[in-house]
């Protein structure tokens, strides 16, 4: 191929356009007296430095600090801090105003499904380190109706009994311990027990369902809700769930080890049953517990 022919080619034409490109991109660069890929990051950065600019200047002329003395600056950090602490009661407040909301929700919700009852909200304010059953005080007392006896519960069962009662605050043992109580029941095997616990048990976050005969037909799975004797528990509260069902060793019943709904070592929230249908009237009188091969020594040694 000629000279002359490679001018007439479409690869010369690229050329010519590439250098021409190139020139205009050298001439722009002298003219304006900077590199063309500082031009380039220029035109994309320009956006963002002008939001922090007008930014800065936004907040240095909300708040000038040039010639204020030292006791103007004292009193402006003053009324922040003031501003700061209302503003957190305010948090504070609201969150508190939150949970109240969430507890009358499921007050209500539970009211649906148990409407004779009254109940009374409630809060875990502490409790004691040394008590291995897990009780705890809750932020509600005699001012507020409550009295020792009244059954405590969740949205997911029952939960213990109060135990003692102040004005403004009282004592909850959970069902984990071994001396609550509660007349139980299967719906659906209508076989009835007692549901208590000892150490070993509440150990492991669990209850036992004794006086089950030795052909119970109780079996894992089945809820276990409490049975209304006694005139201690309404009928109908919902206890657990069946675990397994084993061989008392000193009798020839057996018993239904009972996994709990609601997880008793770290309730926070609680509603007091302070009045209900029967409540209190003469009823059929709770068994007491059985010692297991757990605690069969401990009854043996208070004999």
């Amino acid at each position: 191929m000629c000279l002359k022919d490679f001018f007439k080619t479409s690869s010369f034409k690229v050329l010519m356009i590439a250098v021409v490109v190139l020139l205009g991109l050298i001439i722009y660069t002298a003219t304006a007296g900077g590199s063309v890929l500082a031009n380039m990051l220029g035109f994309v950065s320009s956006p963002m430095q002008s939001i922090s600019t007008k930014a800065a200047g936004s907040v240095k002329n909300f708040i000038d600090l040039d010639g204020l003395s030292k006791d103007e600056l004292k009193q402006m950090i003053s009324e922040l801090e003031t501003e700061n602490a209302e503003l957190l009661q305010q948090l504070v407040d609201y969150y508190d105003l939150q949970q109240e909301n969430e507890q009358l929700k499921v007050q209500l919700d539970i009211s649906k499904d148990l409407p004779d009852q009254e109940m009374e909200a409630a809060s875990v304010i502490g409790r004691d380190p040394s008590d291995v059953f897990y009780g705890f005080s809750i932020d509600k007392g005699t001012l507020s109706g409550i009295a020792v006896g009244d059954p405590v519960i969740t949205q997911r069962g029952l939960v213990g009994i109060v135990t003692q009662a102040y004005a403004t605050t009282s004592k909850v043992s959970c069902i984990l311990s071994e001396e609550v109580k509660v007349g139980a029941i299967s719906k659906k095997h209508s076989e009835s027990g007692v549901v208590t616990s000892n150490i070993q048990s509440a150990a492991s976050g669990l209850v036992r369902m004794n006086y089950l005969s030795g052909d119970t037909e109780l079996e894992k799975g089945d809820i276990i809700t409490t049975s209304g004797s006694g005139s201690i528990y309404p009928e109908g509260l919902i206890i657990g769930e069946v675990q397994s069902i084993e061989k008392s060793e000193n009798d020839i019943s057996q018993y239904a080890v009972v996994k709990p709904y609601e997880d008793l070592k770290n309730v926070t929230d609680v509603f007091v049953i302070t009045n209900f249908p029967g409540k209190g009237d003469e009823g059929t009188e709770i068994p007491l517990a059985s010692p297991g091969p757990e605690n069969s020594e401990d009854a043996e040694a208070k004999k």
